[in-house]
This record gives structure tokens, sequence and C-alpha cells, in this order.
């Protein structure tokens, strides 16, 4: 069960626009003047799925509406029918056209305004009390009302915002819980590693970093595989023998070459090593024995590597697109390291090629490294992924190429995307995908 329809209606109090998820490709590409809401849908559909409900409180609309694939349909309708926060209530549909009681999802009495400020202004020391419900912002001297500082900075406390699992009813929480949805910025390459003290990293260095992580998570989860496989060896191998053996000469040397195959494949990705003198040979008129040994040990090789299966796909498709794009470099991935870039052009005294640190990439170097990585690494399988303007930084040759490295990446972790953009090289040959916004004629 996916998204296939999303609709907002009065947005900014005039625009009405339907957007047609296109879920055989994966890939939706929304295209249209500046000031028609691109951005803002995306992020509407994003604020919605985190239950960022104070989000809600910055958009002009009236209803916002998601159709699912089973034809259920989920209504979000905006009443600003309060002096302090709006009410939000969300309606279903269903496929019979029958109704659920509305659910509200947000509106607050004075107590838990209070209650919510309180934890702002604890979020931040920028904010002093200066009245009962007024707070100074003291890097503006602007004086905030309760209702205004909830508005402008409740989404510093939006993690907060989640309701307890007895609260929400079941039509509710078991659509919501199986949608998830991720919205790639424009701004993409610093990212807030404290929210209290709002402190930032470059992402390329997080990500380099999370990804050797991962890796010797993987490696210590195969350690851990091979020991135990290790150790039943001796009695899986005499049960082995005891059994009467349909495995061949052919079948033998045929297993040999796809686990060296396998290897070579880990070996290139980074993720393990191998010695130039460790390929495994054909075996010539084997005995029986010799057979049934040999086939238990590649049966259980192929368990212990069988761990990397989706990370080295992973691994694979972000070098392929990475090395055919970037001049004068090449990246690797290394279980220490992460992301390692060297020169292909300079080298040091010992005639070894340079490094490059990530965070010496270019702009539109770091953008590329860093869209993909949350494509293929920061994306769970099923999701709707929400990116807005990928062409930011770009060169026009990778802006051509985007949309067909990105259907590989729909295909492996059956994804649906949706793009919203002004450049037409990014829509390339694929107008097909598009659905265009309009405005008032």
């Amino acid at each position: 069960m996916k998204l296939s329809k999303i609709k907002v209606e009065k947005l900014f109090g005039v625009f009405d626009h339907e957007i047609k998820i296109n879920n055989n490709i994966g890939i939706t590409i929304i295209i249209g003047e500046n000031g028609l809401g691109k951005t803002v849908i995306l992020e509407m559909i994003e604020a919605f799925f985190k239950a960022n409900y104070l989000y809600f409180n910055n958009v002009s609309f009236e209803k916002l509406i998601f159709e699912f694939t089973d034809k259920v349909i989920w209504t979000l309708e905006k009443e600003s029918n309060t002096e302090i926060t709006p009410l939000l209530t969300l309606t279903q549909t269903n496929k019979n056209k029958s109704k659920y009681k509305p659910l509200k999802l947000f509106q607050f009495d004075i107590e838990e305004l209070e209650m919510l400020a309180n934890r702002i202004t604890r979020f931040s020391p920028h904010f002093r009390r200066i009245g009962q419900k007024t707070w100074l912002d003291r890097r503006t001297n602007e004086r905030l009302y309760i209702n205004e500082l909830i508005r402008k900075y409740g989404n510093i406390i939006v993690d907060d915002f989640y309701f307890a699992e007895n609260e929400r009813p079941k039509w509710f929480s078991d659509r919501f819980n199986e949608i998830q949805v991720n919205l790639i910025e424009t701004q993409r390459l610093i990212s807030i590693e404290n929210k209290e003290e709002r402190t930032h990293e470059r992402t390329v260095n997080k990500y380099s970093n999370e990804l050797s992580r991962l890796i010797k998570s993987y490696l210590t989860e195969s350690t851990e595989l091979s020991s135990k496989l290790d150790r039943t060896y001796p009695n899986r191998l005499i049960k082995r023998l005891k059994q009467k053996s349909n495995a061949t000469n052919e079948d033998l040397n045929r297993e040999l070459k796809n686990l060296e195959e396998k290897r070579k494949l880990l070996d290139a990705v980074g993720l393990i090593e191998i010695e130039k003198d460790s390929n495994l040979l054909e075996i010539e008129n084997p005995e029986d024995v010799i057979i049934d040994v040999l086939m238990l040990y590649v049966e259980d090789s192929f368990e212990k590597i069988k761990i990397f299966d989706t990370i080295s796909r992973k691994i694979e498709i972000l070098l392929e697109i990475i090395n055919k794009r970037f001049k004068h470099k090449k990246m690797f991935i290394d279980k220490e390291n992460g992301f390692l870039f060297k020169s292909t052009i300079i080298k040091n005294d010992d005639n070894t090629f340079q490094e490059i640190p990530v965070n010496k990439l270019s702009s539109g170097e770091q953008n590329e490294l860093v869209l993909f990585y949350l494509l293929l690494f920061k994306t769970e399988k099923n999701s709707l992924i929400l990116i807005d303007e990928p062409e930011v930084s770009l060169h026009i040759s990778w802006q051509n190429s985007f949309i067909k490295d990105l259907k590989e990446i729909t295909k492996l972790n059956n994804l649906d995307v949706v793009i919203a953009t002004h450049s037409p090289d990014i829509i390339a040959n694929n107008w097909d995908l598009r659905v265009e916004l309009k405005g008032l004629e």
C-alpha cells in the first residue's frame, strides 16, 4: 500500500494542485513557475507523515488530500477558528465511501500552550520571559506572544508531537505507520548535529564516518557467523559424509567459480580483502569425499558473505555513479575511512596517487555524493522520497543522467520518488513523468 495521489486545495488561499504519483516507474517530477508552492507541498507531505503538525501553523491552505493505492482517502482540513492555534482534523474515506469519526490532530488549550512554550525556551537560550504570555528573543529584541513563539519556533521540539499509541485509533495508526516519508532538502551539505546547541557538521564527513561504522557492523556480524559455522563444521561434515552425495565435479567447480566472483566483488567495493594468489582453482577428477568436503566449504563461505549482499549492491551503485561523474579523481570505499578519494593525476613523492579529503570536494561533487548516499543508505524499502531541486550545484551533464541513475535506485529499494525541479536538464527525455502545477490563468 502506497500513496497514489496528493491534492492540496486553496494553497496560499488561491491554488488547487493535484499530483498523481507514478507508482509504476517510481519517479514523479513536479514542475511549475516560482511561487506556486512546489517546495511547500513537499514540506507539507513530510510534516504530516513526521507528525510535525506545528508546521501547518505557517501554511495557508484548506485541505491536504492523500489518496492511497487501495483507494482509501485521507483528508486533512485546517480551520483557523481560534486566535492561538488552528484546528487540524483528519477524515478517512474508505473505498465503499464510508467514513470514520474525524480525528483531531492539532489544537491546544492555554495550559498546553504554556507547556509547549516552556519546552521551546528550554531548548534555546535566546529567549527570556518578560511577561505572563510574552518572551523576548535576545538575538533580535523581538517581543513574541505565546502563539507567535510556538508558530515560529515549534519545530525545535517537533519530536515531542507524536501521539501515544493508546491515543491513536487503529484506522489511523495502521496506515500512518506503514507510510515512510523522507524529504531531501535543497540545503544538504551542512547538518545540525545537536538540536539544543545547534552545532553543525559537514554532511559528507558525517556520512563518511557513518558508512565506516556501518561496514564495521556488517564485518562484526560476519565474524560472529563465521565462528558459529566453524565450530559446527566437523559435525556437519561427518553428517554430510554419511549421506550419499549428489554433487558432481562440474557442480563443485561451478560453485567454486561463483564464490570467487562474489569475493572479488566484495573486495572491489571495499568490504573484504582477498589475497592476490587466493583464487580458487578448479579440481580435476576429485574423489567423492573431496567433493563433499569442498562443497560444504563452499556452502559455508557463501553463507558467511551473504550478509553483505544488500550493502555491497548499494556501494557498487554509489561507486559506479560517482566515478563516472567526478573528473580527475576516483572514489573508493574503505572500512576505516568510509569515503576515500584519490587523484588520478597528482602523485605523492613515493609515486602513489594523492588522497583528497572529502570536505575538499567541490560543492557540486559534495551535493552529488550526499544526494545519492541519502537515496541508497538513508531510505527504507517502499518509502516515499521527496527531493527538492536536485539540480543544485550540479553540472548539466550530471543533471541529464540523474533520472537514469535514480531509476536504478528506485528498483533496488522499491522507492517512490517525487522531485520538485526548475531544470529541464533534470527532466531530460522523461517528460512523461512530469506533473505541472498551474497558476491562475
